[in-house]
């Protein structure tokens, strides 16, 4: 009998560690967005996060061309919210991501909303500076 606990106790315990989920960063231009702890709808913390860094690569381009600041805004759904930046749904937050950092839904896509708006402000130039690079070089010379 005590061997059936101690192999049940063993199996319970690498289940456990099997089923826990490597955390994978969001970050870019050198500024940290949020880590992504949990799976959602059959993707990875590190799938999650790759397609989060195409979103902002796509993001970063049009805000970056524009010479605009991004509107970050945060939509919730009952159990589970998405963030999104100019228009572009960037993130969802799930109740297996709050889970994951101790919070709820809400809690949490409020903190990933302030450091998504917070980097982005960061890295990129003010709309005046970034409305002067995006000037042919020969208009630039010209003044």
């Amino acid at each position: 009998m005590r061997w059936v606990s101690v192999a049940v106790a063993t199996i319970a315990v690498v289940s456990f560690c099997g089923a826990q989920q490597t955390p994978s960063d969001v970050a870019f231009g050198g500024e940290f967005f949020f880590r992504f702890r949990a799976a959602a709808g059959g993707l990875s913390p590190e799938e999650r996060a790759g397609v989060v860094q195409e979103r902002l690569t796509q993001v970063f381009t049009n805000l970056y061309a524009r010479g605009a600041l991004p509107a970050v805004s945060t939509r919730y759904h009952g159990g589970w919210a998405t963030v999104w930046v100019t228009g572009v749904l960037f993130a969802t937050v799930t109740i297996n991501d709050a889970r994951a950092n101790g919070t709820t839904v809400r809690h949490l896509a409020r903190q990933w909303s302030h450091r998504t708006a917070r980097a982005l402000r960061t890295i990129l130039p003010s709309p005046k500076l970034a409305r002067s690079l995006t000037r042919p070089l020969w208009l630039a010379q010209a003044r």
